[in-house]
C-alpha cells in the first residue's frame, strides 16, 4: 500500500516538473501551439466517466410493498460466535476500475496472488449495491400546454430601409481665403455679381399648394395633414384649409371644446407668423351653410360625402391611439444606418437631442430633424433614407389620412408633406406632434394697438349669474355704466411714474434714433420723418423737475436741477412690416440698452401722445415704395400743436374726408392744402403750420394754395353724417361691455382708430350717430344695449355688417379697404330691426324652433313670451321666475321645453 502511494507521488511530480509554466515572455510561439495540442490530446484521451445504470420503472402494483412503512420488519440478525472476524476492506479494489488495467497492474505489482485472491473475494462490491437500490419518486410534472402563438400584427414595410452611399468627402468644406480685389474693376464686378445672386428667385416652398390639417381627440388632440379633399371633412373634428393667400377654419356640429380651441390656437399662430407659406390677413370661419367655399381650394370628386372610416367614433379606442400608431421615429447611428426608435407611439419632446438626427414620418407628413451639435454627413444619409420613405406607401392609413384621387398605391401621394428641420426652426405644424412641447416667452402680438394704460372696470358677470337676473333689468345696468363712465386720458406709465398729456416738470435731456438695416440697429441722426417699411428704436433721456424746492434757512423758493437722469426706449413698428422684423428690432434693443431700461411698443396709427410730443408736432410718416408717385398726399392727424402728425395716404383715387386736411406735394417741393367742408378750425390751423414747416424745410418760398371742398369738380368726398367728435369705441361682448381707448386720442382729433378696430361687435359713438358693428348677425342683446344707450339722443342709430358698409361709415376711418364676404347683409335701422326681434311668440313656435329670426336669444326663450302665456307655462311672474336659483330656472324650462 504504501509502495503504491509512493509511486503515484512520483509521477504528480514528474507531471507537475514537466508542466511547470514558463514566462509568458520566455516562450515561443511553437512551444505555445505545442502546449496547446498536448493539452488537447491529453484531454481527449482521458478515462470515461461510468455511467450508472438507468433506473427500472416501477409498476403500480408492488409500490405499496416497497414502502417502508408497510414493510415488516425481519428479526435483528446475531452474529455467530464461531465465525472468524471479518477482514477490513481493501481501499485499493477501486482504483483498478479507476485507472484502467494498466494502472492498476503497476500499483498490485508488490503484492502476491494469494494475497490478492483473498481480498476479492471478501471485497465488497458497490455497483451491486447501487443496483439493488430502490429509485427515489420523481416530482409529478404536468404536460405543457401547446405552444400558442403570439397574434403579430402586419409587417410595416417603412422599416424595412435599404443602406445608402453617399460620398462623405464632398461634404467635407474646405475653408478658402477670401480673394483679393486688387483693382477697381473687379471690385465693380464682385458687387454686380453678389446684386445678381440677391435678385435670383429663393427657392421653392416645401409646402404643398393646398394643405388640410385635421384637429381630431377626445383627451390630446391628434393634429395631423390629411387628403386635400372635400370627402375628407367630416363633421367629427375641425378642420383647417392652409393656402398662400387664404386660412379657413371649419368646426364640425360634432367637434368637442378641445378640438376647437386647438384649431383656434393654430389658425392663430399660421396668421401671426406667417408660417407653413400662408400670408393670408384674415382669418375666415366657414360653416355648415358655407361650406361650399371649401370646393374653391380643396379636390371635389363625384362622391363628395367623407368616408365610413373617417367618420366612425370607437367608444373603447380613441382616435388618437388610433392615430398614433401611424407614427414612426428613426436616428442615424454611428454606423451610419437607420435605426427605428419609436414606433406607434405618443411622442415627448425629449426625443429631441442636440447631437441627434432624426426622421419622423407621421404617414402624411415627412420630418428630417437635425440638432445643433448633429453632423452634415448624418443629415445627408438622413435625407437619403427619408427618400425612400417617400417611395414606400402607408398601409391602413386611409381611415386617418383620408384617400384622394390623385394618390398612387406604391408610393405616397403629392400632397405629402417633406421638410427639413434644424433645431431652434420653429414650425407650427411639427410642434403640434408633441404634446408637452414647452411654453415659450414669446408673445404673439397682432396689428391691432393695445393700449399702454388700464381703468377700473365693473365687475364681469358670469354665466350663471346672467342667467338668475332679467335681460331687461341688466341692459339697464350696464347702459348706465357706460354713460357714466369718462374718457380716459392717456397716461404713460414709466418707472411707477404716470405722465400725462400735460407733462408737468418733466424735462428732456437727450435723444436719440437707431434703425433696423438687416439684423442689427444702426444709429443715424435725429429726423421727424418715419418710413412705414422699416423699424426705429428711439432713446429719450428725461429727467422730472422737482419745482417748490425751498431753501431751509431762508425759506425761499428757488429754482434748480433736481431729479435723476432716466432712460426710456420707444420701438416704432411700422404698418408696411413684418412680425420678423418686430422681434428683431425687439431683440436688438439689448445691445444699446445695458441698465433694462423700460422698453415701450409703438405701433404704427397708435403712437402715445408723449411719443408725438417728442417731436414738437412734426411727426410724418411716409412710405419710401410711392417715392416714384407724382404727387404725395398727406392728412393731417392730432389732437394738439404738440401731437399732430403727418401720414402718407397712397392710394390717390381714393375719396377724401369731409372733416379732415390734407397736403400735396410735388417733386419740387411745392406744397398745396386741401380742406374739407367741415374740418374744424383747429385743423385748417395745424394743416397751415404744417405747410410752412416743410416749405421752410424745403427752401421754397411764398405761401401755400388753399383748396377748399367744391373749388376743384375733380376731387370726390365723402361725408359722415352726424359726425362732430372722433370716435367713441365700445366692445360688446355676450353679456358686458368694455370701452377701447386710444394712446392719444381726443375727441377733436380728425382719425383716431384705424379700420383694424373692427372685430366681433363694436358700438361707435359721433356724437351725432350711433353705429353698431359685426361681423354677423347681430344678438338681440347688443341690439337693446345700442337701442337703450341712444335712448332721448338725436342722429341716426344704424346696424352694419361685414362687407357691407355704407360710404358714410367709412368716411369715419383715414383709409378703407373692403372686407371680403360671402353673404351681405343690408344695414338697417336699430330700432326697427329690435321691434323685428323682440315681437312676442307663441309657446308652440318657440319650442318648435323653426320660423323664429336669427340672433335671438336662445337661453332666454320664456322672454319671448306674453306676460299671459308667461303665467301660464310657468305658474309665476316674471320677477319671480328670475328671483329664482339658476337651477330652478333651469328646472322649470327644461319642464315647459325651452331649455
Amino acid at each position: 500500500m504504501i509502495a503504491q502511494l509512493k509511486q503515484s507521488l512520483q509521477q504528480n511530480a514528474t507531471f507537475e516538473r514537466r508542466n511547470v509554466e514558463k514566462p509568458l515572455a520566455e516562450m515561443s510561439l511553437k512551444e505555445r501551439m505545442a502546449a496547446l495540442n498536448n493539452s488537447a490530446n491529453q484531454w481527449q484521451q482521458r478515462a470515461p466517466r461510468p455511467q450508472p445504470p438507468a433506473p427500472q420503472r416501477r409498476s403500480s402494483s408492488n409500490i405499496l410493498q416497497d414502502l417502508p412503512i408497510l414493510q415488516k420488519f425481519p428479526p435483528p440478525r446475531t452474529r455467530p460466535q464461531s465465525l472468524a472476524p471479518e477482514k477490513p476492506c481493501d481501499i485499493t479494489s477501486g482504483l483498478k476500475k479507476f485507472f484502467g488495467s494498466n494502472a492498476s497492474s503497476s500499483v498490485i505489482t508488490s503484492t502476491s496472488s494469494s494475497q490478492s485472491q483473498s481480498h476479492d473475494q471478501s471485497e465488497i462490491d458497490l455497483d451491486a449495491i447501487t443496483a439493488n437500490a430502490r429509485p427515489m419518486l420523481k416530482n409529478l410534472s404536468r404536460p405543457r400546454a401547446p405552444n400558442r402563438k403570439k397574434t403579430t400584427q402586419a409587417a410595416d414595410d417603412r422599416i424595412r430601409l435599404e443602406a445608402v452611399s453617399i460620398n462623405e468627402a464632398d461634404l467635407v468644406e474646405e475653408e478658402e481665403e477670401p480673394e483679393k480685389l486688387e483693382t477697381q474693376e473687379q471690385a465693380i464686378a464682385a458687387l454686380k455679381s453678389a446684386k445678381q445672386l440677391l435678385k435670383s428667385p429663393t427657392k421653392k416652398s416645401p409646402y404643398p399648394e393646398v394643405m388640410l390639417i385635421q384637429i381630431r381627440g377626445v383627451k390630446h388632440t391628434d393634429v395631423r395633414l390629411v387628403a386635400p379633399s372635400m370627402s375628407s371633412i367630416h363633421e367629427n373634428a375641425c378642420f383647417v384649409v392652409v393656402h398662400q393667400n387664404h386660412l379657413l377654419k371649419y368646426e364640425g356640429a360634432h367637434a368637442n371644446i378641445l378640438e376647437k380651441t386647438k384649431a383656434a390656437q393654430l389658425c392663430i399662430e399660421i396668421q401671426g407668423k406667417s408660417d407653413l407659406n400662408c400670408s393670408a390677413d384674415t382669418i375666415v370661419a366657414v360653416t355648415e351653410s358655407s361650406k361650399s367655399t371649401l370646393s374653391k381650394l380643396l379636390f371635389c370628386s363625384e362622391n363628395c360625402n367623407p368616408s365610413a372610416e373617417m367618420t366612425m367614433t370607437s367608444s373603447s379606442e380613441p382616435f388618437e391611439s388610433t392615430a398614433v400608431k401611424l407614427n414612426l421615429v428613426f436616428r442615424i447611428a454611428d454606423d451610419r444606418s437607420a435605426q427605428a426608435c419609436s414606433r406607434r407611439e405618443r411622442l415627448s419632446v425629449g426625443i429631441l437631442q442636440s447631437s441627434e438626427t432624426l426622421i419622423f414620418d407621421f404617414g402624411s407628413e415627412i420630418y428630417v430633424w437635425t440638432g445643433r451639435n448633429s453632423s452634415k454627413v448624418n443629415a445627408a444619409y438622413a435625407m437619403e433614407y427619408a427618400k425612400q420613405l417617400m417611395d414606400k406607401a402607408v398601409k391602413n392609413g386611409k381611415a386617418i389620412l383620408g384617400d384622394s384621387d390623385a394618390s398612387e398605391d406604391d408610393r405616397r401621394p403629392k400632397w405629402t408633406l417633406f421638410r427639413k428641420i434644424h433645431q431652434g426652426v420653429l414650425d407650427t405644424l411639427f410642434k403640434a406632434k408633441f404634446s408637452d412641447w414647452p411654453e415659450t416667452r414669446e408673445v404673439i402680438t397682432s396689428c391691432k394697438p393695445k393700449a399702454l394704460f388700464s381703468a377700473k372696470k365693473a365687475d364681469v358677470k358670469t354665466y350663471e349669474d346672467v342667467k338668475i337676473a332679467n335681460q331687461e333689468d341688466e341692459v339697464e345696468d350696464l347702459v348706465g355704466r357706460m354713460l357714466d363712465e369718462p374718457e380716459v386720458e392717456p397716461i404713460l406709465m414709466l418707472e411707477d411714474q404716470e405722465i400725462d398729456r400735460k407733462m408737468h416738470d418733466v424735462i428732456t435731456e437727450d435723444t436719440s434714433l437707431w434703425i433696423l438695416g438687416g439684423e442689427i440697429l444702426n444709429q443715424i441722426e435725429f429726423t421727424e420723418k418715419f418710413d412705414s417699411t422699416r423699424c426705429y428704436v428711439l432713446r429719450w433721456q428725461y429727467r422730472i423737475q422737482k419745482s417748490g424746492v425751498r431753501r431751509i434757512k431762508t425759506g425761499k423758493e428757488e429754482e434748480r436741477e433736481t431729479g435723476r437722469s432716466r432712460i426710456a426706449f420707444f420701438y416704432w413698428l411700422g404698418e408696411h412690416t413684418s412680425p420678423k422684423q418686430h422681434g428683431l428690432c425687439a431683440l436688438r434693443i439689448k445691445d444699446i440698452d445695458r441698465d433694462n431700461s423700460p422698453r415701450i411698443r409703438v405701433a404704427d396709427g397708435n403712437e402715445p401722445a408723449l411719443f408725438l410730443a417728442l417731436f414738437d408736432g412734426k411727426f410724418m410718416v411716409s412710405s419710401s415704395s410711392n417715392s416714384e408717385n407724382p404727387i404725395r398726399r398727406f392728412v393731417v392727424v392730432g389732437a394738439n400743436s404738440q401731437e399732430t402728425s403727418l401720414r402718407e395716404v397712397a392710394d390717390l383715387d381714393a375719396k377724401l374726408r369731409s372733416h379732415a386736411t390734407y397736403i400735396e406735394m410735388t417733386p419740387k417741393n411745392e406744397s398745396g392744402i386741401v380742406c374739407g367742408a367741415h374740418c374744424s378750425p383747429e385743423h385748417a390751423r395745424f394743416v397751415l403750420s404744417h405747410a410752412d414747416y416743410l416749405r421752410q424745410k424745403a427752401g421754397v418760398s411764398g405761401k401755400a394754395e388753399i383748396e377748399v371742398e367744391g373749388d376743384k369738380e375733380g376731387r370726390s368726398w365723402i361725408n359722415s353724417t352726424g359726425r362732430n367728435r372722433s370716435m367713441r369705441v365700445w366692445r360688446i361682448f355676450e353679456n358686458e361691455a368694455e370701452q377701447t381707448n386710444h394712446l392719444s386720442d381726443h375727441k377733436d382729433c380728425a382719425f383716431s382708430f384705424s379700420q383694424q378696430v373692427l372685430t366681433e361687435t363694436i358700438l361707435i359713438d359721433v356724437g351725432g350717430a350711433l353705429w353698431l358693428w359685426s361681423e354677423d348677425v347681430v344678438t338681440t342683446f347688443a341690439l337693446k344695449v345700442a337701442h337703450r344707450y341712444w335712448k332721448g339722443r338725436e342722429g341716426s342709430a344704424r346696424v352694419v355688417y361685414k362687407g357691407a358698409e355704407p360710404e358714410k361709415f367709412q368716411a369715419l376711418f383715414l383709409k378703407w379697404e373692403p372686407f371680403e364676404v360671402e353673404h351681405r347683409l343690408e344695414s338697417r335701422d336699430v330700432k326697427e330691426l329690435l321691434d323685428e326681434r323682440c315681437r312676442t311668440f307663441s309657446l308652440q313656435e318657440l319650442k318648435d324652433r323653426t320660423n323664429l329670426p336669427a340672433g335671438m336669444d336662445m337661453r332666454r326663450l320664456e322672454s319671448y313670451l306674453t306676460d299671459d302665456d308667461f303665467q301660464k307655462a310657468f305658474g309665476t311672474e316674471r320677477r319671480e321666475f328670475y328671483a329664482q336659483k339658476a337651477w330652478k330656472q333651469n328646472e322649470a324650462r327644461k319642464r315647459v321645453g325651452l331649455f
